[in-house]
């Protein structure tokens, strides 16, 4: 047994004691000629299009190992997607669907708070893999309650500490309020907001929700009139974000705005009516423009090569969130290539969660002992200076 191999084995022990599983079993959604994933994703509704492109970078690091690396041991990787909407209970049936009708090896790529919520604790009954999702969720990081989830991106805890940060110190901002979607996404995000201005000796001085499936957020607006705010945080989806802005800029208002990871810079950009100065955003992966970088420059071969051979997908954009897909593809494919010859479920979760960094061009995921979080990587872009994806000062 290699060092590695045997620190395989023994984070394994650690990390799912108290489990129950069949470790005797074949693994389910691995057959001779291929090893079969499974994602729940909203691929329709109001975050069709984050999940279009986060699935679309998966399928481009699949599609170049299985036409360049041949697979593993002959076996290609397939990702079997199902659309949930964005809606907890379809992202609940078919995770249930996942576990008892079409087995999988292991679940990527959940998409948002609400439905990861609901997901995560049908996988942790099975200790199913559930790697990778496009989520700052704290309760996701509690190793202790979800020993089969692997993250790969920062949290919202990181994300939120670097734009109020930036507000603080660059901007001199001491007036916050926040508008948020009204479920487990939002309330997570302004927790995490709390405790980041709590350590600034501030405090929200203006909240208001809306319903995410009245995405309303009119009224919102008003809230924050009230409260002569230096910067509004959104804990919004892109319509809504859009909306608010152009609502707040057509009554006279300049507050900044600082938004999450979660919403795509570029369609944001285009859903403004008014200047896109004071408008930040924090992004959790590389420049996608910046092909200096190995990451970045494979990361658009890729993409193109899988365009290339799927006609019918040509939209797909090059974009942050599909880069984001790309990486937690690359990131399976590095773990599976890492494993022993036993093709279980058990020794994916550990060899994922191994110490032994894994590195994607340069780019690096690294899990400190007895944590399940990758990556603690953000930056900030001014919206206003979108076009070359050129950073905030810090």
């Amino acid at each position: 047994m290699t060092a590695t191999t045997s620190r395989v084995a023994a984070l394994f022990l650690v990390l799912t004691a108290g489990a129950t599983f069949d470790a005797s079993a074949a693994a389910p959604g691995v057959t001779g000629n291929s090893i079969i994933f499974g994602q729940s994703g909203c691929f329709s509704g109001s975050c069709g299009y984050a999940g279009t492109q986060y699935r679309s970078g998966i399928l481009a690091a699949f599609h170049e190992f299985n036409r360049d690396g041949g697979g593993i041991n002959g076996r290609k990787l397939v990702l079997l997607a199902l659309d949930d909407g964005y809606e907890p209970d379809r992202a609940a049936a078919n995770a249930n669907r996942f576990v008892t009708t079409d087995e999988v090896f292991a679940v990527l790529g959940g998409i948002g708070t609400p439905t990861t919520e609901r997901m995560a604790p049908v996988f942790r009954k099975v200790m199913m893999p559930f790697v990778g999702h496009l989520t700052g969720a704290e309760f996701l990081r509690d190793t202790r309650r979800y020993p089969n989830v692997v993250n790969l991106r920062a949290g919202y805890a990181e994300e939120t500490q670097s734009l109020v940060g930036h507000f603080v110190e660059n901007m001199d901002a001491r007036r916050f309020g926040i508008i948020h979607q009204d479920d487990s996404f939002g309330h997570t995000v302004v927790a995490s907001y709390q405790d980041t201005l709590s350590t600034f000796d501030f405090s929200i001085l203006a909240k208001a929700a809306y319903s995410r499936h009245s995405h309303a957020v009119h009224s919102t607006v008003f809230v924050m009139e009230k409260a002569d705010l230096d910067v509004v945080l959104l804990a919004t989806t892109l319509a809504p974000a859009a909306e608010v802005i152009n609502t707040t800029r057509s009554l006279g208002n300049d507050y900044a705005f600082g938004l999450l990871s979660f919403v795509d810079t570029e369609r944001l950009e285009a859903s403004l009516d008014y200047s896109k100065e004071r408008i930040f955003l924090t992004r959790v992966t590389p420049d996608i423009a910046n092909e200096s970088t190995a990451l970045v420059r494979r990361f658009h071969l890729a993409l193109d090569a899988y365009r290339n051979a799927e006609p019918e997908i040509a939209e797909v954009a090059a974009s942050p969130l599909s880069l984001e897909g790309y990486i937690l593809g690359r990131f399976v494919v590095e773990v599976l290539k890492r494993m022993p010859d036993e093709m279980s479920r058990e020794v994916f979760l550990a060899t994922a969660l191994s110490q032994d960094p894994v590195l994607i061009d340069g780019w690096e995921i690294a899990f400190d002992e007895g944590s399940n979080v990758g990556s603690d990587y953000v930056r900030i872009i001014d919206l206003s200076s979108y076009n070359s994806e050129r950073e905030a000062a810090e």
